[in-house]
């Protein structure tokens, strides 16, 4: 009898070790799939702001179009260049100004529909997913100029001590 409940208690023992094996094979990572930041792509979440609606699209020329609607009605047209060297993204306005954060690391999920921008100098996150810019926001935005009119995180960076 005695052997019989030491037989069971080492097979719990057994079944119960090997299910503490290696868990981080079930939990996802960050996205890491390969992905081109090529393309037109709308911002599903972004951590620092929450009325905000932004739409960019990335030329395989290394130019940029951005259209946002920061706490106004209308949308404003921004414009200028990128460098995307993996995983990392920066850019400058048509006036020359530097985006905001220097720059940014790109990850995108799986199948490259997602992308995700996280700043290399705030913990700033933003997600945008592939989608065409509606053309009523392309024919309707307002122009700006980079100085006159820029997203939240780009304001509070420049008016930042370091800036001012």
């Amino acid at each position: 009898m005695k052997s019989i409940k030491l037989l069971l208690i080492g097979l719990v023992a057994a079944f119960a070790l090997t299910g503490c094996g290696d868990s981080s094979k079930d939990t996802p990572g960050p996205e890491t799939g390969d992905g081109s930041v090529i393309g037109e792509w709308h911002m599903v979440s972004w951590s620092s702001l929450t009325a905000a609606d932004i739409y960019i699209s990335f030329s395989e020329a290394g130019s940029f179009q951005l259209y946002q609607r920061l706490y106004t009605p209308e949308y404003v047209h921004l414009d200028g260049t990128y460098t995307f060297d993996k995983p990392t993204l920066s850019g400058k306005y048509s006036d020359n100004t530097p985006w905001g954060s220097p720059s940014y690391r790109v990850s995108f999920n799986a199948d490259g529909t997602r992308m995700t921008l996280t700043s290399t100098k705030s913990d700033d996150v933003t997600v945008f997913a592939k989608a065409a810019i509606p053309a009523e926001i392309i024919s309707d935005a307002v122009e700006a100029s980079p100085q006159g009119r820029r997203s939240e995180e780009h304001t509070s960076e420049l008016q930042s001590p370091d800036h001012l």
